[in-house]
């Protein structure tokens, strides 16, 4: 009976087939592979490559950073501008005084003349009176000083040159300038031009005017001398 038990508990225990078991190869490749795939994540990522600058990279850095330099600068300096501020006009600093004539020829011809104080000292002119900042007044200059002027710079393609300033006529605004008036009498204006009409008495003109002129004085002088020059018959 002890047999029987014996025996039939060893054939209820499960057999032990060579398929069913897992063979060490296989088990080796899969120990293998997730080594491997361990590894994979525990490497470290590749380096990136450094590239040297080229010629052309160097050349637009430096050109930026020139630029960026030049900008740095314009901003001080406008800094520096707006901190300093208008300066205050110093004594004497205002600009001179200049007389600009456009000279109006009889053939209609137009000639400008600016008359400064560097332009009298450069001819020597004396000028008579000054401004109020110590600055020599070109208004003040007598009407022949201006003739003067004008006779001295006289040009080949304006006829008739004459032989005395005072053989030239200037007329401004419809009045014949005296020669011993200054400028400013008449009102010449600092701010636009002046338009002087010239012209040129004939020399014969100018003999009649001299011959009349010594007739005058020569008839007061007897005047003077002899009374009044009247007899009486009796």
């Amino acid at each position: 009976m002890a047999e029987n038990d014996t025996q039939t508990s060893s054939s209820q225990q499960p057999e032990t087939r060579l398929g069913d078991a897992v063979p060490m190869s296989e088990m080796d490749k899969a120990a293998q592979k997730q080594e491997a795939t361990e590894s994979a994540f525990s490497l470290p990522l590749p380096a990136k490559e450094i590239q040297s600058p080229t010629p052309s990279d160097s050349a637009a850095a430096g050109a930026a950073k020139g630029k960026a330099k030049e900008d740095a600068v314009d901003k001080q300096r406008e800094e520096d501008s707006l901190s300093i501020g208008p300066s205050d006009p110093q004594p004497g600093s205002q600009d001179p005084l200049v007389c600009t004539i456009t000279l109006l020829l009889p053939t209609g011809a137009r000639h400008p003349y600016k008359i400064d104080e560097k332009y009298l000292a450069k001819r020597s002119v004396e000028v008579p009176d000054v401004t109020e900042s110590g600055r020599k007044d070109p208004f003040s200059i007598s009407v022949y000083k201006l003739k003067e002027l004008i006779l001295r710079e006289w040009r080949e393609e304006w006829e008739g040159k004459p032989a005395s300033p005072s053989s030239i006529r200037l007329i401004f605004f419809g009045k014949l300038l005296d020669d011993k008036e200054q400028l400013k009498k008449y009102q010449f204006s600092a701010d636009s031009p002046n338009i002087v009409h010239m012209s040129v008495r004939p020399a014969d003109m100018m003999e009649e005017d001299e011959a009349a002129k010594g007739k005058t004085s020569s008839r007061d002088g007897r005047s003077r001398d002899g009374g009044s020059g009247c007899c009486v018959i009796l």
